[in-house]
């Protein structure tokens, strides 16, 4: 009768090593909002700042940027959609966020590129998931501009935990007397990622410069959870 084969000691180390190394590996680039349960209505830690421009020393879109807001077609009062899927649990509705403009966003200097952060508030009762960019459109009278995407950052999966908030940036650039075509929004049309309804929040600010033409537009958006 033959004796049971066993594995020599290095062996054994060396399969408890890798058993250790795949139970601690956790996934990358994921953050989670919401360790308390601040409804985050103040002013959002989205405005990034923007990269320097090539019109008349005021800033432009990062090289890269999208022409449009999303890829899949949006069945609210938006026509863009966010792009990017959430991992790690259930995707955020529309219908379980609250959707402001935080206040004192958008102050700038005269003549320089605004930055506005839109906040996102889960008030549904269980963590939610985003990752990516979201629709937007800015909208007013006939005219309906959905908004390019900036590539300086690289979107990171964000879990937003009931009562929470996390936010977006929507660079600006205003417009001046004689330097192109002029555009007063009324509303902002936002549909956030992997969703097809949308929100309208008014739009707080002065007339901005329309370039819904250009390749690197002045007026362009940030990933969700942009610091």
């Amino acid at each position: 009768m033959s004796r049971p084969r066993t594995l020599p000691l290095a062996a054994i180390a060396v399969l408890t090593a890798g058993l250790t190394l795949t139970a601690c590996g956790g996934g990358s680039g994921q953050s989670v909002i919401g360790v308390s349960s601040s409804t985050g209505t103040g002013a959002g830690t989205g405005t990034a700042t923007a990269p320097p421009g090539v019109n008349g020393g005021r800033s432009m879109a990062p090289s890269g940027g999208s022409t449009g807001g999303g890829t899949n077609a949006g069945t609210g009062p938006g026509t863009g959609l966010g792009t990017g899927t959430g991992s790690g649990g259930t995707h955020c509705s529309t219908s379980q966020l609250a959707f402001a403009v935080a206040p004192g966003s958008g102050v700038r200097a005269g003549g320089s590129q605004g930055a506005m952060t839109i906040t996102l508030t889960n008030k549904g009762a269980r963590s939610c998931v985003m990752k990516g960019y979201p629709g937007v459109d800015l909208v007013g009278g006939a005219t309906r501009w959905s908004l390019a995407r900036g590539t300086a950052e690289t979107p990171a999966t964000v879990t937003v935990r009931p009562g929470a908030t996390t936010t977006f940036t929507l660079f600006y650039l205003p417009f001046h007397a004689g330097e192109g075509r002029e555009f007063k929004p009324t509303g902002i049309v936002v549909t956030p990622p992997d969703e097809t309804h949308s929100h309208t929040l008014s739009w707080p600010d002065s007339s901005v410069l329309l370039q819904d033409g250009a390749t690197h537009p002045g007026t362009y958006i940030g990933p969700v959870g942009s610091k």
